[in-house]
């Protein structure tokens, strides 16, 4: 290696050292909102997905940019144990491939391309767990939508990358939870609540950071009871409103739904939720 060669790689070793803890930081900041705040927090659905494939690296990318504070992404394990990040049941929808994820092994998914917004091959592969991990780890939150029963999978590549802290599970079956709070103390939970008595249910059995309820009943009741227990309260602004926003973009609309008592939000349209975060900051 010649002289220069060194010379850059030391450069570039020290550029990385200097910015190690501005980037640890931010997530720092991140979570400790999220533990102790009580202001709005943007979720990416399936990362930034308007410009890129729903879950592929370049949307979490996208969505670390844009200054979400967590990224949610679905996981599913292959027929041959690894931990991949795929919404559906199937491949069929998302990428040029077909089939069952969870009977297909990652050999057979690494041979797929992720479909871009015309449904023609992308250049994007089907990432896996650990690869998206790897990408937010020190930069934002992650919410984990636990699309599989095999908890030690997963929990294997948490380890390994070293994010448990910055990780919110989440899934619809409790029990998944439970088994993950069991086998991983540490963890933040998520469990969705259908009404009062299911809020008070979860806290007693999961004693949950987070729960997430639904528009039909975001009520002063509901809100009351989960401000009880000292819970963030997740909604998500998906569908009708999203596309509502889309047509009639205006900030003010969606603070006043906000401050109903909603102070996490998960959008597919994470841009403009970071700009009524913001204003709401102010």
């Amino acid at each position: 290696m010649n002289l220069k060669k060194i010379q850059k790689c030391l450069l570039l070793s020290l550029l990385g050292l200097c910015l190690a803890p501005l980037v640890q930081a931010q997530v720092d900041e991140i979570r400790k909102e999220f533990l102790e705040g009580k202001s709005l927090m943007v979720i990416a659905h399936r990362a930034s997905h308007q410009q890129y494939p729903e879950n592929s690296i370049p949307a979490i990318q996208e969505a670390i940019d844009l200054g979400v504070d967590m990224v949610e992404l679905d996981i599913r394990v292959t027929a041959d144990g690894v931990p991949v990040i795929m919404h559906d049941g199937t491949v069929d929808r998302t990428t040029t491939g077909s089939g069952d994820v969870e009977q297909l092994s990652y050999a057979e998914i690494k041979e797929m391309f992720l479909l871009d917004k015309r449904d023609q091959a992308s250049t994007f592969k089907i990432p896996t767990l650990k690869e998206a991990l790897e990408v937010c780890k020190d930069r934002m939150m992650i919410d984990m939508d636990m699309k599989t029963d095999q908890v030690e999978a997963v929990l294997e590549t948490v380890d390994l990358v070293g994010v448990g802290d910055q990780l919110l599970f989440y899934d619809g079956d409790w029990d998944v939870l439970a088994e993950i709070k069991r086998k991983y103390p540490q963890a933040y939970l998520m469990p969705r609540a259908h009404n009062k008595r299911h809020i008070k249910k979860a806290v007693k059995r999961l004693d949950p950071e987070v729960i997430h309820i639904d528009p039909s009943f975001y009520t002063p009741k509901t809100i009351e009871t989960a401000e009880k227990f000292g819970l963030r309260i997740w909604i998500n602004s998906l569908g009708d409103r999203d596309e509502s926003i889309k047509s009639s973009p205006n900030v003010n609309d969606q603070m006043e739904w906000v401050h109903k008592g909603a102070n996490m939000v998960q959008t597919d349209l994470p841009e403009f939720w970071v700009g009524v975060r913001n204003d709401s900051d102010k």
